[in-house]
Parts: structure tokens; C-alpha cells; sequence
């Protein structure tokens, strides 16, 4: 990986603030003793790079004993990368390490473009949600249990067995299509 795109740490245990660092963009622990990560980002990463996110998201919910909830505050000059932003969305929320995430949004122009990349970029299966302007997101989370230190929580160690080629999870392309023809025919 370009150093570009390194991935640092900067406190795990932090209760509230700077958690890690990939390139320039700095995660933080938006809300003290809860299990939220906010991102103000800067960058727009490689696909390459989701691997280590992955790996510190996971890292984060095993010290947090809870799934994280994460919210991004996109840079519109430089919008969240496709295949980084599928991969990471699939991966986190499959082992159990991201439950929900949210997409801050200024105004209802880029709170539609927002939904429009969340629904044809992701993979579908996080709850990923655009939210205009941050009352909006505080309201939201003041909804939610942010609690950390789940009884009985751990992730799901990704399976190194054989698989399928129609049991494999979907590229980014075929998610699209399949997505395309569910909504053309009705179905969810």
C-alpha cells in the first residue's frame, strides 16, 4: 500500500477523540464512553486501503465489546471512493464490527446525491443511512442504544473455507445489477 494511504494509531482507549489515522483522515470517538466513530474526511481512499479499515473498525468494536456506529462528514470535493466504500461497508458489517453507519449532508442536493451513492455503492446489506445537517444526526443518535460492553458481543471471524463462485459475496458491478433488476421487477 502507497504511504500515502498508511494507517496509524493514535489511542484505541481513547474515551473521546482521536482514535486512528489513514492518510489525513483522522477517526474519532465523537461521543465519550459510547461506541460512535465520526470522520470529518479529507481523503478519498483506493480500494486497497479498506483492508486496514476494516481491520481498525474490527479492532475498535472488540476494545468497545460493542458493534460501531459510524458516521462520515464527506468531502464533496473529493466523495467517499466506490469500491473502497463497498468493500469496507461489506466486510465490517459482515463480521459484526459497524452495525449502522450515517452520512452527514449539508443541504438536500448532496443529501440526495448521498442516498443515491449509499444505495448504488454499498453493498445493501449495512444500514447506511444520508442525513441532512446535524441536528438531524444528533436527534438520531439520541434514538439509538450507544452503549458499549454488550454482553455476549464478538465479531465474526471471516471464514477462510472454499467457496463457490455463486455462493461468493458479490463484486461491486454485480451488486449493482442485481439491485437494478430487484427494483425494475418490485421486488425487495
Amino acid at each position: 500500500m502507497n504511504d500515502r494511504w498508511a494507517f496509524e494509531w493514535i489511542n484505541k482507549n481513547a474515551e473521546v477523540g482521536p482514535l486512528f489515522r489513514i492518510g489525513r483522515d483522522v477517526y474519532e470517538r465523537d461521543r465519550a464512553g459510547q461506541r460512535v466513530i465520526r470522520l470529518k474526511a479529507v481523503e478519498s481512499y483506493p480500494a486497497e486501503v479498506a483492508d486496514a479499515a476494516v481491520t481498525a473498525f474490527a479492532e475498535m468494536a472488540r476494545v468497545w465489546k460493542a458493534p460501531v456506529l459510524f458516521i462520515i462528514d464527506p468531502n464533496l470535493k473529493k466523495p467517499p471512493a466506490v469500491r473502497f466504500l463497498f468493500e469496507w461497508s461489506r466486510k465490517t458489517h459482515a463480521m459484526g464490527a459497524v452495525d449502522r453507519a450515517f452520512m452527514k449532508t449539508g443541504n438536500l442536493v448532496s443529501q440526495v446525491m448521498g442516498k443515491v451513492v449509499l444505495r448504488v455503492f454499498t453493498d445493501g446489506a449495512l444500514p447506511f443511512e444520508a442525513i441532512q445537517g446535524e441536528a438531524a444526526v444528533q436527534k438520531r443518535l439520541g434514538e439509538l442504544d450507544l452503549s458499549c460492553n454488550r454482553e455476549g458481543f464478538r465479531l465474526v471471524e471471516p471464514s477462510t473455507a472454499l467457496v463457490r463462485a455463486e455462493d461468493a459475496p458479490p463484486s461491486l458491478l454485480g451488486s449493482i445489477f442485481r439491485r437494478a433488476a430487484r427494483r425494475i421487477s418490485g421486488r425487495r
